[in-house]
């Protein structure tokens, strides 16, 4: 292959591996609606998607050994035209036909994964045959060059990826939204089909080669020796430990940033551009090196990596918690809101997890590189071995991400399973030793090295509250599970401790009641308002003050509150039972009050029942999944979940989510754009019986057991409360599900650079 085509081959295949994230980007936010936003929704989506891949590897493998190089080149043009075609409806397939009209799962988990899985299937399974075509497309001079072939397409797929993930959160979502991003996915994917087909004509077997022209219409099979089984074994521990560190890093990592709507691209691009960079040094350092050297690279690699993972997560642990020099940091992982100064941004988006992730991943990449040069040895099974080893990769990547899920964040903790993903390295030091690659005084000190960098890492109560933070353990209860990490932080307010409720990083709201009137007013303005609120839906517990606010009429006899993390009501109940909070006590006992662990707009879609009153607890518009709350189509199921005279409620943090409501509702009262009601039905509003309303026995029983003063917080809000004219709004102004606008209106970061520099 000359110089030229490699390089325009590399190109197409970058692209490819770009549209590719773009895609998982785009229509993951697409299944949501289906599946509901909350953890295990989404590892089942990108376990569906995996899932695909690797049966389209299998595929590939075999299909690519019987192929010839111009008719390999020639399925990978169809398969890029097929998923171009799935592409370019798959906004009709995936939300206007799944999720308005799809068969209803009611949160069954493996209703929903084969859903999922079927839909996905031709797209993924077209994905994940393209490497092992490719892998064959040309035949080079030596097994040597072919390896290195593989690990370069390897490597630009994935940096491909890397900005594919990158470019898809940061850029064209927040320009163009969803359904518009798809567009660029499929250019990429038509150019990479005319390109491979203008390069048929390159294809040529080197005058050395005795491959046949003709199609193999009979495989040899594949001799599986020990060597090769071993290889299976550890491309299914790799894919397994992989999509654990992941899932464990960026479980840490939003919570130290506090995410926002585009932190998980951006660490997504971190997480694969690193993975390329590792490929690429591979596949150089690799070249005509000789096999013993390169297997004891690889073993060290695989060693390194893991003790690597504990190594850096006790450093960090470590300095964050001693030195004077981070207290800056220390004192944001304690803290209640984001912060996107760049002298934040700098650390918790670049800096920390290029810390914690870039050699790991490096050596991932490295490590894949060294082992394709190991492995293929024979051309005529370069497709099968391609294709069996992703196959069993992503075997282990699906393994592993439901592992995490189900049973590692239940019942072993993040900190746990550090120190286990760390103890692995013991394992390569011990096969180093026994395939003679290491001594025994280098194997020793190694291994008491990991034992030791194991048994420091601390536990995982202390492992979380040092990442948040604290320094007292009295200050700090915390749950961990599949759902996200809940915690409560114990903080001194105007001389008195008060429990702050964080989720996954994101402060929330606070106890007692009474020093965060904001979510005890969001709750109760509403229901003095509406006249006999029997029948009321809250999504979002946090401290449970919005939901408390809603419990202030006699006449509410159901109180469903939704919650999409399903170990808050845990935490909630350790800080009542310790601290002696009365009115967190009464909310969390209240015979009322149904609380349903799953999130809450996935519920009312699936559920045909009806409210008098439906209020989302305040939840920041910048926040990942944010616009789901926001949108007009989730108004519009507000709307239409509503019984007679009904109200529909929210926070008003922006000017959009006014102008989006004014789109649904024909009768619309506002708070001074504090919150907004919502109904079909004109909303009377009357200050005298407002106030009378808070003058009911009940209702001041209700406020008192909090300490609060209902009857100043009605007369503050007299004449506040005003109607507001509904009508149409400009289509900027409106949050649509495929287009939340408020959710991706954070300034871009070369705003911030021009801004810091005074531009």
């Amino acid at each position: 292959m000359d110089p030229t085509t490699r390089r325009i081959l590399l190109t197409l295949f970058f692209l490819s591996g770009f549209a590719a994230l773009l895609y998982q980007v785009v229509w993951q936010r697409m299944l949501i609606f289906y599946t509901g936003s909350d953890t295990v929704s989404i590892s089942l989506i990108v376990t569906a998607f995996m899932t695909g891949l690797g049966i389209g590897y299998l595929a590939g493998g075999r299909l690519a050994d019987r192929s010839t190089p111009q008719r390999n080149l020639l399925l990978f043009v169809l398969a890029e035209v097929g998923i171009l075609l799935f592409a370019t409806f798959s906004k009709a397939i995936l939300y206007d036909w799944l999720y308005v009209s799809g068969p209803n799962a009611d949160g069954n988990a493996l209703v929903l994964y084969l859903m999922v899985f079927l839909v996905l299937l031709v797209p993924t399974f077209l994905m994940g045959v393209s490497l092992p075509l490719l892998s064959k497309a040309f035949r080079l001079s030596g097994e040597g060059e072919q390896a290195g072939l593989i690990s370069s397409l390897y490597f630009v797929n994935t940096l491909g990826a890397a900005f594919g993930a990158l470019l898809s959160g940061v850029v064209f979502v927040r320009s163009i939204g969803y359904a518009d991003t798809i567009w660029a996915g499929v250019v990429c994917n038509a150019i990479c089909a005319v390109g491979a087909l203008l390069l048929r004509g390159k294809v040529s077997v080197p005058s050395s080669s005795t491959a046949p022209v003709a199609p193999v219409t009979e495989l040899r099979p594949l001799v599986w020796t020990p060597r090769l089984y071993a290889w299976m074994l550890q491309y299914g521990l790799s894919g397994f430990a992989a999509l654990s560190l992941e899932l464990i890093w960026f479980r840490v990592l939003e919570t130290l940033i506090k995410s926002v709507s585009i932190t998980f691209s951006l660490l997504l691009a971190v997480y694969l551009g690193s993975m390329a960079i590792g490929t690429k040094m591979g596949e150089r350092w690799a070249k005509n090196r000789p096999a013993p050297e390169r297997e004891r690279a690889f073993l060290w690699s695989q060693a390194v990596l893991y003790a690597y993972v504990g190594l850096s997560f006790l450093t960090f642990i470590g300095a964050i918690f001693n030195m004077g020099g981070l207290q800056r940091l220390w004192d944001y992982f304690k803290s209640y809101e984001p912060d996107l100064s760049l002298h934040i941004i700098l650390p918790t988006y670049l800096l920390i997890p290029l810390f914690l992730m870039f050699i790991p991943t490096f050596l991932m990449g490295l490590s894949f590189s060294i082992s394709q040069s190991l492995i293929q040895d024979k051309f005529e099974e370069v497709g099968r071995k391609v294709g069996a080893l992703q196959f069993v990769n992503i075997l282990g990547s699906a393994l592993g991400a439901w592992c995490v899920t189900w049973i590692g964040f239940n019942y072993l903790g993040s900190g746990v399973m550090v120190k286990l993903l760390a103890a692995l390295a013991l394992l390569y030091l011990i096969v180093l030793l026994v395939r003679k690659h290491v001594r025994r005084g280098v194997f020793a000190a190694g291994a008491l090295c990991v034992v030791a960098v194991v048994l420091l890492l601390p536990w995982n109560t202390d492992f979380w509250r040092r990442l948040n933070g604290i320094m007292e353990p009295d200050r700090f209860l915390y749950d961990e599970n599949e759902s996200g990490l809940s915690i409560v932080k114990r903080y001194e307010k105007r001389g008195e401790l008060i429990g702050v409720v964080f989720a996954n990083g994101l402060g929330q709201s606070s106890m007692p009641y009474r020093q965060d009137p904001i979510h005890i007013e969001l709750g109760v303005i509403p229901v003095l308002l509406h006249p006999k609120p029997v029948d009321v839906a809250v999504i979002g517990l946090g401290s449970g003050g919005t939901l408390y606010g809603t419990a202030a009429r006699s006449e509410t006899q159901r109180l469903v509150c939704f919650e999409i993390m399903s170990n808050q009501r845990g935490v909630l109940a350790g800080y009542a039972d310790r601290f002696k909070d009365g009115a967190l006590d009464r909310i969390l006992n209240d015979s009322r009050v149904d609380l349903v662990p799953h999130d809450g707009r996935y519920k009312l879609t699936v559920s045909p029942e009806k409210f008098d009153m439906i209020e989302a607890d305040a939840l920041r518009p910048n926040s990942a999944f944010s616009g789901n709350i926001y949108s007009k189509e989730y108004f519009t199921l507000l709307r239409e979940r509503l019984k007679p005279g009904g109200m529909a409620v929210t926070w008003c943090p922006t000017p959009r989510v006014l102008a989006t409501m004014r789109e649904v509702f024909p009768y619309l009262t506002q708070v001074e754009g504090f919150l907004v009601m919502g109904s079909n039905e004109p909303i009377l509003i009357d200050d005298a019986l407002i106030q009378q309303r808070a003058s009911d026995p009940f209702t001041q029983d209700h406020f008192k057991q909090a300490g609060i003063d209902i009857d100043a917080i009605a007369a503050a809000y007299k004449g506040r409360i005003q109607p507001v004219e509904p009508g149409p709004s400009p289509v900027d102004q409106v949050n649509t599900d495929l287009f939340p606008r408020d959710e991706f209106s954070l300034p871009y970061p070369w705003e911030y650079l021009r801004k810091k520099l005074g531009m």
